[in-house]
C-alpha cells in the first residue's frame, strides 16, 4: 500500500485529525497533509513517527532478494520427501536440478539463506547427501563458506549413486562430477546444472 494511503487510513482508524497527527508527531499539519496526499514522500524515521501518531506500531522486515518462488533446500527437503512416499523420485531430481536456477537468480545474501538451514532427512540417504553436494557446490561457486551441515555423517551416501545415468554414461558422469558431489558420493555430470 502506498504510504499516502497508509498514513490516511491510520489517522481514520484512529479517529484524530491531520492537526492531531502533527501535534503528536512534533510536525506541522500542511506536512501531514502533503504526506497524505503524496505532495513528500517522509523518511522511515518520519513515516514511524506519524505512524505511531496514530497508534500504530511499524515493523521493518528486511529479508535477502531472492528470485519469485524460490525455497530453500530446507523446504526442498519437505517436499522431496514427499514425492519419495508418493514414489515420484523423478519429480525430486527435478527439485533438485531446478535449484540450480533459483540459486543463481538470488542475491548473495539470499544465496547464503538458501542453503544456511539444515534440510531434515528427506527418508532417502542418496537425497539427503545431494542436499549437501548442492550445498557445497553452489556455495563454492558462488564464493560464499558452505554450511557446516554439509559435514554431518548422514549426508555422504554408500554406495556411489550416479544420478539419472545409465551405465553407459556411468564414466562420463564420474569424469565430470564437480568435486563438492562427489566427496558426499553422488554423482552427477556437472552440465545438469549448466542450462542456459
Amino acid at each position: 500500500m502506498e504510504f499516502r494511503k497508509l498514513i490516511r487510513n491510520a489517522r481514520q482508524a484512529a479517529g484524530i485529525t491531520q492537526l492531531e497527527v502533527a501535534e503528536r508527531a512534533g510536525t506541522a499539519q500542511p506536512a501531514v497533509a502533503a504526506y497524505e496526499s503524496g505532495a513528500r514522500v517522509p523518511s522511515l524515521t518520519t513515516r514511524a513517527r506519524l505512524l505511531g501518531a496514530c497508534d500504530h506500531d511499524v515493523e521493518v522486515i528486511a529479508r535477502p532478494r531472492m528470485r519469485r518462488g524460490t525455497a530453500s533446500l530446507a523446504e526442498l527437503a519437505q517436499t522431496i520427501q514427499q514425492d519419495l512416499k508418493d514414489g515420484g523420485e523423478r519429480d525430486a531430481l527435478r527439485l533438485l536440478f531446478g535449484f540450480a536456477d533459483d540459486f543463481r537468480g538470488s542475491s548473495r545474501p539470499g544465496a547464503i539463506e538458501l542453503i544456511a538451514q539444515e534440510p531434515a532427512p528427506t527418508g532417502d540417504p542418496r537425497f539427503d547427501a545431494a542436499l549437501a553436494g548442492m550445498a557445497e557446490f553452489f556455495a563454492t561457486e558462488r564464493g560464499i563458506p558452505a554450511p557446516g551441515w554439509v559435514d554431518q555423517p548422514d549426508r555422504f551416501v554408500e554406495p556411489l549413486w550416479f544420478v539419472a545415468s545409465r551405465p553407459e554414461f556411468d564414466a562420463y558422469t564420474l569424469a565430470n562430477t564437480p568435486a563438492a558431489f562427489a566427496r558426499h558420493g553422488v554423482l552427477i555430470a556437472r552440465e545438469v546444472f549448466d542450462r542456459a
